[in-house]
C-alpha cells in the first residue's frame, strides 16, 4: 500500500505539473495570436505593452519558481518595472528633467519582503525596500539598471533602459556677407550670404528666412552651414536660428543687407538769378531710386573741358534739390558750373555744365584810396533838418540838401570809401552860448546825416578836426600852451565840459567823450567850486608845409567859413573858453562860444559834410574817369 500510495502520489504530481504546462503553452499560444498580455491584462490594462512583456516572462519565472518548489527548485522574484517621466523633443530626447521611477513587482503567490536593486550608469549599486523615485538633470545619455531579490536571496532577471537629456539651446549662428562695398553700409554688387553654426556639436539644421527687396521663403538647411546670394537692389533683411538634434532653437540672428549697383538716375544744375561780382547762386536737382540722394559735389571750371573741373564744396543732402551759391569768385569771368550727384552706395552721376559770367567788380578800397581827389557820382537823398533853439542856444532854424554838390574822394579804408563835398553848404548854420557848446558836435552830425545819407549804404557826417589831424604834418603840441593844465579863477561850464576826457570839474575828470564825439543832448552850465583842464585850442594855416600834400589843402580849403563837429578849450590866466572848430581860407581856428566868466557869443558858419559809404554795397568807378566832368560810377550791388 505504501508503495502504491507513492504511486499513486508521483501520477498526482506529474499531473499537475502536465496542467500547468498546459496553462502555460496556452497563454504563450494567445498572446503570440492576439499580441496580448492576458494574464496582464487581468491585473492591470493599463500597463504599456513593454512593460506587460516584462510581467509576462517575470510570470513565467514565477511559475516556473512554484515548479521549482514542487519539484525542489528555488523561486526567482519578477524584474522591476523602470518608467520615465518629462518633456520630450525630437528623436526622443529629453529637453527637461527626467523623473525615474523604479517600482517593484510580485506575483500573485509571492509572498515575503522583496528588495530593490539599481544602478545609475556605472555607478555604485543602490537598495531600497520600497519603489523609488529619482530626477535626473545631467544632460547626456543616462543608463539605469535594476533587478530585485526575495528573501531567500533568489535575483530577478535585469531591467533597463536609457534615455538622452538635452537642455541647452543651441548657439545663436553667424552671417557673413561678401561683396564689393560702397559707401554708408551699401554693397555695389551681388552679396554672398554664408550662414554658420555658432557650435557645431550638436547641429541638425539651419533655418532662414529673407524679407524686403530679395524675399526668399523660410528654408530649413540640414547641416552647419547654409549659403545663398542678395542678387536685387533694397534692403532686404536676412533673419536666422539654429535646430539642434531634439529640436530645441537658437535665438535669432538678423542682418540687414543694403545693396545699390545703379548711379543716381538725374542731376542737373541751373542758375539762380544773376550772377554777382564775386558769386553765383545755383539750384541742383538730383534723384536715386533705390539708396537715395546722400550729397551734391558743386565743381567749377573756366575752360569747360571734361577733367578741369575743381570741386568748390559738397554739401550733404538727401533731399532731390539743393541750393549752393559758388562764392569768391573772380570778376568779369565767365564760369562753367556744374554738379555731381552722390547716392548713399557711394555712387555717382555728373550734370551736363551751365555757364554763368561775374559782373564787373568795382574799385578796391585800396585802389580808391590812391585815387584822393578824384570825383565820384554821389546823389544823396534829398532831406531836411531843424536845428532847436534849446539846443543850439539860438532860435529854430531850418535846413534842407543843398543840390548840385560835388563829391571828392577823401580817403577809403576797411572797405568804406569817404567822400568830401566839393564845397560848403548850408550857410547860417548858427550855434550860440553855453547850449551851442554843449551840442555843436551832434547837431552837425546829425544834420549831415539827415541831409546827405543815401538809404543804407551811404551816411552823413560833419567833417570834423580829426578828419584834417590824420592828413596833417603840423604839429598842434607846438602851439604854445597846448596840452598844459590850467585853473582858472571863474569857474563856469558848459555841462558838457564835465564828461569831456580833457576836462576836470571839482577835481574829477571826464571819462566819456574826446573833442569829436558826442552821443545825446545835453542843456544848461553849471558853477564848479574848482575848474581845471587841459588846453586843447590851436590854429594853423593848411599848406604844403602842413598837410601830406596839396591835394589835401584843396580838399579842406574853401573861401566859405565853415564849422568842424568839434570842441576844444583855451584857458586863460582868469578864465577858461569853450569852442567849436572852424576853418577859413585853410585856416583852422575856433569861434569862441561861452567863457568861464558866463559870458556868451554866438555865429553862424557854414556846414562841411562827409559821407562814409559801405563798399560791400555798391561798386564804384565801373563807369568814369574820376575826372569832374566824368566822375566814378556808384552802382548799387
Amino acid at each position: 500500500m505504501k508503495t502504491k500510495l507513492n504511486e499513486n502520489g508521483i501520477t498526482l504530481i506529474t499531473l499537475i505539473i502536465t496542467i500547468i504546462v498546459l496553462v502555460i503553452l496556452a497563454a504563450v499560444t494567445l498572446n503570440s495570436i492576439f499580441g496580448s498580455n492576458i494574464i496582464g491584462l487581468a491585473t492591470n490594462g493599463a500597463i504599456n505593452y513593454a512593460e506587460e512583456q516584462q510581467k509576462e516572462l517575470d510570470m513565467l519565472n514565477d511559475v516556473s519558481d512554484m515548479l521549482g518548489d514542487i519539484t525542489g527548485d528555488t523561486d526567482r522574484p519578477m524584474s522591476p518595472t523602470i518608467t520615465l517621466s518629462g518633456t520630450k523633443g525630437n528623436n526622443d530626447i529629453y529637453t527637461s528633467n527626467v523623473m525615474v521611477t523604479i517600482s517593484i513587482n510580485k506575483g500573485l503567490e509571492q509572498t515575503g519582503t522583496i528588495k530593490l536593486h539599481y544602478k545609475i550608469n556605472d555607478g555604485e549599486e543602490q537598495t531600497s525596500e520600497e519603489d523609488v523615485s529619482f530626477e535626473v538633470s545631467t544632460e547626456g545619455v543616462t543608463k539605469i539598471t535594476a533587478w530585485t531579490e526575495n528573501e531567500k536571496g533568489n535575483l530577478s532577471n535585469n531591467a533597463e533602459t536609457s534615455f538622452t537629456i538635452n537642455k541647452t539651446l543651441p548657439s545663436t549662428p553667424t552671417i557673413s556677407l561678401n561683396g564689393t562695398e560702397g559707401e554708408n553700409g551699401y554693397y555695389i554688387s551681388n552679396v554672398g550670404v554664408t550662414i554658420s553654426a555658432g557650435d557645431v556639436a550638436d547641429v541638425a539644421s539651419i533655418k532662414y528666412k529673407v524679407e524686403g527687396a530679395n524675399p526668399i521663403a523660410e528654408t530649413e538647411q540640414a547641416g552647419t552651414t547654409a549659403n545663398f546670394n542678395i542678387t536685387t537692389d533694397g534692403t532686404s533683411t536676412i533673419t536666422a536660428y539654429i535646430i539642434n538634434s531634439a529640436g530645441l532653437t537658437s535665438e535669432e540672428i538678423t542682418q540687414v543687407v543694403n545693396k545699390d549697383t545703379v548711379a543716381p538716375s538725374t542731376a542737373s544744375i541751373a542758375l539762380s538769378g544773376e550772377a554777382g561780382e564775386t558769386s553765383i547762386a545755383v539750384t541742383a536737382n538730383g534723384q536715386d531710386a533705390t539708396s537715395g540722394v546722400a550729397s551734391y559735389i558743386f565743381q567749377y571750371s573756366t575752360t569747360n573741358e571734361a577733367d578741369g573741373f575743381t570741386s568748390m564744396d559738397t554739401v550733404d543732402s538727401t533731399s532731390n534739390s539743393c541750393t549752393f551759391t559758388y562764392q569768391d569768385l573772380a570778376s568779369n569771368t565767365t564760369y562753367y558750373l556744374r554738379v555731381v550727384v552722390k547716392d548713399k552706395a557711394g555712387k555717382t552721376t555728373p550734370s551736363t555744365a551751365v555757364s554763368a559770367t561775374t559782373k564787373k567788380a568795382g574799385m578796391s578800397d585800396t585802389e580808391l584810396a590812391s585815387n584822393v581827389g578824384k570825383y565820384v557820382d554821389y546823389v544823396p537823398v534829398s532831406g531836411s533838418f531843424i536845428s532847436e533853439g534849446q539846443y543850439n542856444g539860438s532860435g529854430d532854424e531850418s535846413f534842407s540838401t543843398v543840390t548840385g554838390l560835388k563829391w571828392r574822394i577823401l580817403g577809403a579804408d576797411d572797405n568804406t570809401l569817404t567822400l568830401i563835398s566839393d564845397t560848403t553848404a548850408n550857410t547860417g548854420f548858427t550855434l550860440e552860448s553855453y547850449n551851442g557848446y554843449n551840442n555843436g558836435v551832434l547837431l552837425l552830425n546829425n544834420a549831415c546825416r539827415a541831409m546827405y545819407s543815401n538809404s543804407d549804404w551811404a551816411i552823413g557826417r560833419s567833417l570834423n578836426i580829426d578828419d584834417i589831424e590824420t592828413y596833417m604834418t603840423y604839429n598842434k603840441n607846438s602851439y604854445s600852451n597846448y596840452g598844459n593844465e590850467y585853473t582858472p579863477p571863474n569857474r563856469f561850464y558848459p555841462n558838457i565840459f564835465a564828461s569831456e576826457l580833457t576836462g576836470s570839474v571839482n577835481g574829477t575828470y571826464g571819462s566819456k567823450y574826446g573833442s569829436s564825439a558826442q552821443e545825446e543832448y545835453v542843456t544848461g552850465y553849471t558853477e564848479a567850486s574848482t575848474l581845471r583842464g587841459k588846453w586843447t585850442y590851436y590854429t594853423f594855416t593848411m599848406s604844403t608845409s602842413t598837410m601830406n600834400s596839396q591835394t589835401y589843402v584843396d580838399l579842406f580849403s574853401d573861401s566859405t567859413r565853415y564849422w568842424l563837429a568839434s570842441r576844444c578849450v583855451n584857458w586863460e590866466s582868469i578864465r577858461a573858453e569853450f569852442r567849436i572848430f572852424y576853418v577859413i581860407d585853410g585856416i583852422v581856428d575856433a569861434h569862441n562860444l561861452y567863457r568861464s566868466n558866463d559870458y556868451g557869443g554866438n555865429t553862424g558858419y557854414a556846414v562841411r559834410p562827409v559821407v562814409e559809404i559801405d563798399l560791400s554795397k555798391v561798386n564804384i568807378g565801373l563807369t568814369g574817369d574820376g575826372s569832374s566832368s566824368s566822375p566814378y560810377s556808384i552802382t548799387v550791388k
